[in-house]
């Protein structure tokens, strides 16, 4: 799920790279959203996943990492944070009050329920095996493999990760590549610095905060420039002259 519009807000920064420039990097894979992947790519005629259809995609991909002679660092999930299991809580409380809303709330909280269950732990020491063979590493994160594929960058110990996930910005990470198997473009943070990207996040709405009814990407840009502060010395001085405002009234 991510940030609410971060991937549009950050699409002007990006640049297409070809897959050969990236001989002999380190690269830590999100491998959760790669499973839900290939398992959504993957049916038969009544829409069912394939059997071992996580296998089968993995296998795909580890071939063409390898061939392009990058050097994986797959990473797992671990735990659910308990935040981001009170978002879904709070979406399904919202669905059954805003009926209007119903449907987009149902998307929402259908698409985090695939993402938190259709991969199951047997699946995942399923992948971990056929990694093991391939003689490939992998981490098991403690909690969401994007903040631990964050920690690697930041730390210097891989050259970027691999995810479509945006949460991956807030936890630090500094190069990533989305789309990899699809159009191969490269996102490349240039115009934001982390605390500004947690701003847009409190602004907008993720995993882990509602954020204010109304604010996009673009809306939460201008009120941080007009509110500009060290971290969320500006945002505090947002919440105060709306206060002012409303008090007034």
């Amino acid at each position: 799920m991510g940030v609410h519009g971060l991937w549009q807000l950050l699409q002007a920064a990006g640049r297409p790279v070809s897959l050969e420039t990236l001989d002999g990097k380190i690269l830590a894979v999100d491998v959760s959203l790669w499973l839900h992947q290939t398992m959504k790519g993957m049916r038969d005629k009544d829409g069912n996943p394939l059997p071992n259809a996580h296998l089968y995609g993995l296998f795909s991909r580890i071939c063409k990492l390898l061939f392009y002679r990058i050097k994986p660092v797959f990473v797992f999930d671990g735990g659910v944070p308990t935040l981001k299991k009170q978002t879904l809580v709070s979406l399904e409380n919202m669905q059954d009050e805003l009926q209007t809303e119903g449907d987009i709330l149902r998307y929402e909280i259908g698409k985090q329920d695939r993402l938190a269950t259709s991969i199951t732990d047997q699946m995942n020491i399923e992948a971990q095996e056929l990694l093991q063979l391939f003689g490939i590493p992998y981490i098991v994160s403690p909690m969401e493999a994007e903040a631990q594929c964050a920690f690697l960058d930041h730390s210097k110990l891989t050259h970027g990760s691999i995810t479509d996930d945006s949460d991956i910005w807030l936890f630090g990470g500094e190069r990533v590549y989305k789309n990899f198997f699809n159009q191969k473009r490269h996102v490349e943070l240039r115009c934001l610095s982390r605390h500004e990207l947690v701003n847009v996040a409190l602004l907008c709405g993720s995993d882990y905060t509602e954020g204010i009814q109304g604010v996009g990407p673009v809306t939460a840009l201008e009120i941080m420039a007009e509110f500009a502060g060290d971290k969320l010395d500006g945002l505090k001085r947002f919440r105060y002259f709306e206060l002012s405002n409303v008090l007034s009234k």
